[in-house]
């Protein structure tokens, strides 16, 4: 099983990063999903002027405790201006180690499904790709979505990561069940500790 895991980490992590890069920079599929400014510079300048430091950003955001502050801020959330973000005020790493740092997280990612795809053993294509999906939801469920409900993040904008995580993991499941099957001669007669398994 291990051999199967780090073979399908690693290639679940360039498959993910492959499709990541093209939806990004080739596709452009998030191009027109942010808000445009008429004047960024201004923006910019006051943010500076207010802020204390990096970190995120929730306007409305009254302070802890003051129930007529908390009204206020809910009836402008609801019916007016609200901003939620991060804001770095002091740079952050760059393009390169971004790649970095996707790639190890799709290869740790590739990793903990590849092992609950195996544990699980389903033995056709459609109920593998099934599985790998079914975690994909999961973490739209759990993730995607209530930034939209609490962030207010765009509709546009999470729909565009719905795609993304849904086609993207259906590749990385197409590439799961090919090592499951290719793997099954060099690997798939083992158990953990490396003995063979008994045959009936």
């Amino acid at each position: 099983m291990c051999k199967k895991v780090i073979i399908g980490a690693l290639l679940g992590g360039v498959v993910l990063l492959l499709w990541q890069f093209a939806v990004r920079e080739l596709l452009g599929v998030y191009d027109d999903a942010f808000v445009k400014l008429e004047d960024p510079a201004a923006v910019e300048a006051v943010l500076k002027e207010n802020l204390t430091g990096s970190g995120m950003i929730k306007i409305q955001l009254p302070e802890p405790g003051d129930t007529d502050a908390e009204a206020k801020a809910m009836e402008k959330l609801t019916t007016g201006f609200s901003l939620f973000g991060a804001v770095n005020l002091a740079g952050r790493h760059g393009f390169g180690a971004m790649l970095g740092v996707q790639f190890a997280l799709n290869v740790l990612a590739s990793a903990v499904l590849m092992f609950v795809l195996l544990a699980a053993n389903p033995s056709t294509l459609g109920s593998r790709i099934a599985l790998v999906l079914c975690f994909a939801v999961f973490a739209m469920l759990t993730e995607l979505i209530p930034n939209w409900n609490w962030g207010g993040s765009s509709l546009a904008y999470i729909g565009r990561q719905i795609g993304e995580q849904i086609v993207g993991w259906a590749l990385v499941g197409l590439v799961f069940s090919k090592v499951m099957d290719k793997c099954a001669d060099c690997c798939g007669g083992e158990d953990d500790s490396g003995s063979a398994e008994p045959t009936t």
